[in-house]
């Protein structure tokens, strides 16, 4: 893997200003807001363990990314849970302009038992043509994490490599993935038991959640030089063969899982258009903050109004400590939606 040697070596004489953020699946403040927020209920288990390690449900409750140029990486973090059953979380980052591959390619690098080319006939979002891609995954006994990454070439081929594993030490440790050789770190905290349910008819809120995958990748690998940077992240079956409904940018309300061709059926591949799925499926270091500090902005558009009300009602009745319930009643009824209304308007206005 020739064109990511000495990455490391690099990164190492420069100066960062993220000093604060450590890679251990907690959100630092270095963050900030998310830029992308699931809206959608989980068709891959709702993890209810608590615990740093095994999960038994998949989620992808919000999503931030940052640049810290000064210091040379990249951090994404997709707040939730990683089933400890080897689903994959498949990460794509569109990095360098007019380059990448807005639909998958079949001669992409063999990684993780050529998971990567599974996904070949993948029809992204117009204005997203990813570059760069990193696959992780976690279960066995002890519960270990596992990482590839790849170039994604606008022509195909490029390099690939399988980036180590990081073991759990007990259930309430958090892992670290430090892999030496080309500088990436990962980790997975899956003690998240919030954010949206198992449920399409009260599917909850990825917002609040502050647990889950953390990644830092060097720039050097990706290729940027400079201008925005757009994720899109998806939880996929354990062949790299099967798409769940947990996508950030999140997938229409009600949406179930995707499967191989978008409608929840298997041939083995995953080949989704998500080109005809309404809204962005990715989020990018320009969007706007979403799950920012406004009372009653429960669906993170920056506004109170009907699409608050929507949420509010499809999470109606008893829900406990739940994002709805905004006077803390334990409730999600009429109270709650008077608060709204009375919020009703643009955050900060």
């Amino acid at each position: 893997m020739k064109l990511f040697a000495s990455c490391t070596a690099v990164i190492a004489l420069a100066s960062s200003a993220f000093g604060q953020i450590v890679i251990d699946g907690t959100v630092d403040a270095d963050y900030g807001n998310p830029k992308a927020s699931q809206n959608n209920h989980t068709g891959f288990g709702n993890a209810t363990d608590g615990v740093k390690s095994f999960a038994n449900g998949s989620e992808l409750n919000a999503g931030w990314v940052k640049v810290d140029e000064a210091g040379g990486y990249l951090y994404i973090f997709l707040s939730g849970n990683m089933e400890s059953n080897f689903n994959k979380a498949e990460v794509l980052i569109d990095c360098v302009a007019g380059e990448g591959q807005n639909t998958m390619l079949n001669s992409n690098p063999d990684v993780d038992f050529n998971g990567l080319n599974k996904l070949a006939g993948t029809k992204f979002d117009a204005d997203f043509a990813p570059d760069f891609y990193l696959t992780t995954t976690l279960g066995g006994t002890p519960t270990t994490q596992y990482a590839n990454i790849a170039q994604l070439l606008t022509a195909g081929n490029g390099v690939g490599a399988y980036i180590g594993n990081g073991v759990f030490a007990d259930a309430n440790t958090p892992n670290l993935l430090d892999d030496t050789t080309y500088g990436c770190q990962l980790s997975i905290d899956n003690s998240n038991t919030g954010g949206v349910s198992g449920d399409s008819a009260n599917p909850g809120s990825g917002c609040g959640v502050t647990t889950g995958i953390e990644i830092k990748i060097p720039l050097v690998l990706t290729g940027w030089s400079s201008g925005d940077i757009k994720v899109m992240a998806f939880v996929n079956g354990g062949g790299h063969d099967y798409a769940s409904n947990q996508v950030l940018g999140s997938l229409p309300l009600g949406s179930g899982n995707l499967g191989g061709d978008g409608l929840g059926g298997f041939d083995g591949t995953v080949h989704v258009d998500f080109s005809l799925i309404e809204g962005n499926q990715y989020f990018s270091t320009a969007d706007a903050d979403t799950c920012a500090a406004c009372f009653g902005d429960l669906d993170g558009s920056g506004d109170v109004g009907s699409g608050d009300v929507a949420l509010l009602l499809l999470d109606y009745g008893p829900c406990p400590n739940c994002q709805a319930d905004l006077d803390g009643s334990g409730n999600v009824d009429f109270g709650d939606v008077a608060l709204v209304l009375l919020s009703t308007g643009p955050c900060g206005g």
